[in-house]
Parts: C-alpha cells; sequence; structure tokens
C-alpha cells in the first residue's frame, strides 16, 4: 500500500508513504523487498529531490534509505566477551541471532542497488536544502555505502567525496551530534581516498584542493588518541584515516609538509600502538612521509625528539608484520644517506644487526632496503669508519652476500664488500 501512494503525485501522500515505509523498513524482509525494487527506489530519489527544504518528507526518505544499507555494528572483542556471557547468563532463553538478511553480503547487495538508483547523485542536488537531522542521515548512508569498495569509484564519480568533504567543512557546531556527523563524515572520505587515485578525485587544478583533505583525516587521529592506539571502539576509523593519509602523502611534496607540521607528535604516539595494523599503517605514513623535507627532518635533525623517533623507527624494522618491516626498512633506506641518522643508528644497541636482518629478510624488497641502508653507512662521509667497523663485528659480509641471492640485487651488494674491504 505505502509503495503505491509514492507514485501519487499529491505531496500529503508522499508523505504518509514515505513515513509508513520508514517505519516498516526497519523490517529484514522489507528491506529486501524494497531494494530489489528498482523502480521503486528511482521513485524514493525523485520524492527526495522534490522534497521542500527541511521537510519531513526529505527526513522520512533519508531514514528509509538508512535502514537499507544499514550493516550491523561491528562488535569489539571486549564487547563479543560481554554478548557471551549474557548468553550464559541467560542460557535458559535463546540467543538472538542476526537476521540472514542483515549480515554482510546481504546489506552490500542493498547498498549497489540504492547507488544504482542515483543516490550519491541525489544526495548532492539535494544537499544546500536539507536540515542538520537529515545531513548527518546522508554521512551515516555515505559511511555505509562506502563500507563496499566496488561501490567507492562510483560514490566518488558522483561526487560523493566533495559533498563529505563540503559537509565536514559546514558543519561546526560543537555538539555531541555535530562532533559525530564530522567524524563519520571524514571517516567516509577516508575510505573513498584509500580505494581511488586522490588526484583524480581532487586534482590539481580543481576545488577544493586535496590538501583541504588532510585536516579531516587528521581530526580522527588526534582526536581521543588513546581510543586509537589502544582502545577498540574507534579503531576503525583511526586505522583508515591512516591509510588515506599515507594515499595522499604520495601524490604532492606539500602534503608530506602539512601532515608532518600538524600531526608529528601523534604520529609518533601511534608507531608505539598496542595494535599492529595502526602500528602498520603509521609506519607506512611514516614512509611515504620521507619525500618531503620535513619529513626527513623529523627523524635526522639530531634533536633529542628525532633521536627518539629513529629510536622507534629502527624497532618497527625488527617486528614479526612483514608490512610494517618493509615500510620501516623503506624510510630508513631514505634517512641513512644521512650522517645524523647514520650516527644514531650507530648508537643503537642493535641498530646495526637490525639493518642486516633487513638484508637477511626473505622477502626481496625488504632485503633491497637493507641493503640500501648498509651500502648508506659504509659511504658515510663522517661515519664510514665506524660503520665498517660495526659491520665487520656482526658479520656483515655474510649477510649481504645472502641479500644478493635475491633477483636484481647482486649490483648493489657487490658495492658493500668491497667498501668494508677498503
Amino acid at each position: 500500500m505505502f509503495k503505491k501512494l509514492l507514485a501519487d503525485q499529491r505531496a500529503t501522500s508522499k508523505q504518509s508513504s514515505i513515513e509508513g515505509l520508514a517505519y516498516s523498513s526497519i523490517r529484514p524482509s522489507v528491506k529486501e523487498e524494497l531494494a530489489n525494487d528498482h523502480a521503486f527506489l528511482v521513485r524514493v530519489m525523485d520524492t527526495l529531490r522534490g522534497s521542500q527544504p527541511s521537510s519531513t518528507t526529505a527526513f522520512g526518505a533519508l531514514t528509509l534509505i538508512d535502514h537499507l544499507t544499514r550493516y550491523l555494528p561491528v562488535l569489539s572483542e571486549e564487547q563479543k566477551r560481554m554478548t557471551q556471557l549474557k548468553a550464559y547468563a541467560n542460557a535458559s532463553k535463546a540467543a538472538a541471532q542476526p537476521h540472514p538478511l542483515d549480515e554482510e553480503a546481504a546489506v552490500s547487495k542493498r547498498c549497489k542497488a540504492v547507488v544504482d538508483a542515483g543516490a550519491v547523485s541525489t544526495f548532492v542536488a539535494v544537499n544546500g536544502h536539507l536540515s542538520s537531522a537529515s545531513t548527518a542521515l546522508v554521512i551515516n548512508i555515505l559511511l555505509s555505502l562506502c563500507q563496499n569498495k566496488a561501490l567507492r569509484g562510483t560514490i566518488a564519480q558522483q561526487g560523493g567525496a566533495r559533498l563529505l568533504l563540503l559537509d565536514y567543512t559546514s558543519i561546526t557546531g560543537t555538539s555531541a551530534a555535530d562532533k559525530h556527523a564530522r567524524r563519520t563524515a571524514a571517516h567516509a572520505l577516508a575510505r573513498i581516498l584509500i580505494s581511488i587515485d586522490p588526484a583524480l578525485v581532487f586534482p590539481p587544478s580543481g576545488s577544493p584542493p586535496l590538501t583541504s583533505t588532510i585536516r579531516p583525516f587528521l581530526s580522527i587521529i588526534t582526536e581521543n588518541q588513546g581510543d586509537i592506539s589502544d582502545g577498540p571502539r574507534n579503531l576503525l576509523p583511526g586505522f583508515e584515516a591512516l591509510l588515506a593519509l599515507t594515499n595522499i602523502a604520495s601524490v604532492s611534496p606539500e602534503i608530506p609538509e602539512t601532515i608532518v607540521r600538524q600531526a608529528l607528535p601523534t604520529i609518533g604516539e601511534l608507531l608505539l600502538s598496542n595494535n599492529v595494523l595502526i602500528r602498520r599503517a603509521t609506519t607506512e605514513l611514516v614512509c611515504n612521509l620521507m619525500t618531503s623535507p620535513a619529513g626527513i627532518e623529523a627523524f635526522a635533525d639530531e634533536s633529542n625528539a628525532a633521536d627518539r623517533r629513529l629510536h622507534i623507527l629502527i624497532a618497527m624494522a625488527d617486528v614479526e608484520d612483514v608490512a610494517t618491516r618493509k615500510a620501516a626498512g623503506g624510510a630508513l633506506a631514505s634517512l641513512t644517506s644521512f650522517d645524523g641518522v647514520v650516527k644514531g643508528i650507530l648508537r643503537r644497541k642493535r641498530g646495526v644487526e637490525i639493518l642486516l636482518g633487513l638484508c637477511n629478510d626473505e622477502d626481496g624488497e625488504i632485503a633491497h632496503r637493507g641493503l640500501v641502508c648498509v651500502n648508506d653507512i659504509v659511504n658515510s662521509p663522517g661515519c664510514a669508519t665506524e660503520a665498517k667497523k660495526a659491520l665487520k663485528e656482526h658479520d656483515g659480509v655474510a649477510a649481504v652476500e645472502k641479500a644478493m641471492t635475491h633477483t636484481g640485487l647482486a649490483d648493489l651488494g657487490q658495492e658493500i664488500p668491497r667498501a668494508l674491504n677498503g
């Protein structure tokens, strides 16, 4: 009945229909039925486009779309344990299980149907006429749509990324709801720029510039920093913001400069995170920051702060996680041409040993980065003698010869034994 009312041209009929559908779409079976009707979804978008500014019809239509696209919340390990304890305590009652139509595969399919019906372009068209509550719903919906990696290109192409940046910038309130909406907008934007070439979404000659995305991402990793580094609740937004920062840092030199200037202390703290994924993403970001003078200086200027950061980076080159070792090795390979960094490595009890460990790595890319580091330190203008001595004490030639067994590393590796014996 409600679907038929939506086809009625009278405003009162549309409003009644939207309100009824928004309420009934809480049920999984109704969600599935509505999402499988492409013509109906197009009518919903048309209704949204034709709604009055800040109207209840617009809010109802967005509530309906939100119900269709909302994923079940991801529980932290602690929350899962609490759920299990409650189930044990109520063993006599049947444990509530998620409906199959609310599981990820089903929701992902509904999200695609909503995008195919023109939801993103509709959101862009009506954005200036929505209430704050309706804008928050749009942001929530876009976050859900962006969970499906296959949809991110289409969302960006239809203006979703620019809309999220606009919404983030335009929400200036200090209420909990406003802060949540900004954080959600930044998170959704991060998801898009993880998967899509940032220069295509925000081209150099376009407006707004790509640099305007830095602030939303930094807001995620700098606000509630303890939650990001140690707590499970806000882990995913922080992780994906770091990935997005890593991606945009490779586009132009001014972006790493801005990131270093605004977030260096936070980056240093996140390198010490208890979570392996946060450590990995932060180390990968550091590796990409080495394309800028500010990034180099943060680890090579021989200050106490730089020395501490270098100490942590060397430690990251010795962890179990392959991707973290690779990123740390890449960063060190950019740094070891500076005498201040070489001095810092030689001062570390296991500094040289860790570099040789990179050379001995089974991963050819890591071994190559290790060889670059070793080659740099034995040819260091101010530290070569001390570096050669330390390498000989740790059987550096054997480590280098092992690294040379990787395809393409023989030429680089040959120079090091010569330098050690020179």
